[in-house]
């Protein structure tokens, strides 16, 4: 099963990085390159993804044919790859075993997050070989690259939000966000996110709902039958208003904001 771009608590305690910095390192799979007296010397991560599109030309007609590999109103993009320039200063031969098997162990996409912007993390895999280059006395160099997928998601939009009565939040980028909601009550109610409702059948504490999943799970496990709607809602950007009914006593949020 691949990992949803979620942060744990530890994760973000890697992530207080809002101060200068010496020199800048990464961190992935839960690890942070300091640790390996690895460090990074130049920036990987200010690339686009291309746009999942096809154009097609149709004979006798100007102008192609735009065919959008994605949901009306929406783009599709694609992967990227991302790459750093690393270096690190002694022991060589243990070193870089250590680095090999920290990057290439993971299995399916991990979090990727640098000093060059730290207000923002990507979902990558290091699967291409690495070469290490040695340098005069004990140290080597190396080009990391990791394939990653094409958001970069905001850390501040992974924190919890409490919601104790109906309101408005912010979607600050330009992409539709897709968040994970908490319900609490006991019963029946309705959840209104803008032009979008969510009907939670039955509750007894909590249910959770993950709005890219489309899934709905409590603390015994998975209860998409307790849960009825047409789609699950995004977040758009600019003003989102979030109201419920029924036995809904509060809703906590993590709205997911990301950008390319």
């Amino acid at each position: 099963m691949q990992r949803m771009p979620i942060l744990s608590d530890s994760d973000m305690n890697l992530f207080e990085l809002k101060t200068r910095y010496t020199r800048n390192y990464l961190t992935f799979a839960g690890k942070n390159s300091k640790d390996f007296l690895l460090y990074i010397s130049g920036p990987g991560v200010y690339n686009s993804p291309a746009v999942d599109m096809e154009m097609q030309a149709i004979p006798g007609k100007n102008g192609d044919l735009i065919r959008d590999n994605a949901k009306a109103g929406e783009h599709r993009f694609k992967n990227l790859d991302i790459s750093y320039d690393a270096f690190f200063f002694d022991a060589v031969a243990p070193r870089t075993a250590a680095v090999k098997s920290w990057l290439l162990s993971p299995a399916g996409y991990q979090v990727l997050h640098d000093t060059y912007d730290p207000d923002f993390f990507r979902m990558g895999i290091c699967k291409e070989a690495i070469s290490f280059e040695p340098k005069r006395g004990k140290g080597a160099a190396m080009k990391l690259t990791f394939h990653c997928q094409p958001q970069r998601w905001s850390v501040d939009g992974q924190r919890r939000l409490l919601l104790t009565r109906e309101t408005t939040i912010k979607n600050p980028f330009e992409f539709h966000a897709k968040p994970i909601l908490r319900v609490y009550g006991s019963g029946e109610g309705n959840v209104y996110i803008g032009d979008e409702v969510i009907q939670i059948l039955a509750n007894d504490g909590y249910i959770d709902l993950n709005c890219e999943t489309h899934n709905a799970y409590d603390a015994s496990g998975f209860c998409n039958g307790y849960v009825k709607s047409e789609d699950f809602p995004d977040l758009k950007p600019g003003k989102n208003h979030i109201a419920w009914s029924g036995n809904i006593s509060r809703v906590e949020i993590i709205p997911r904001w990301w950008t390319l």
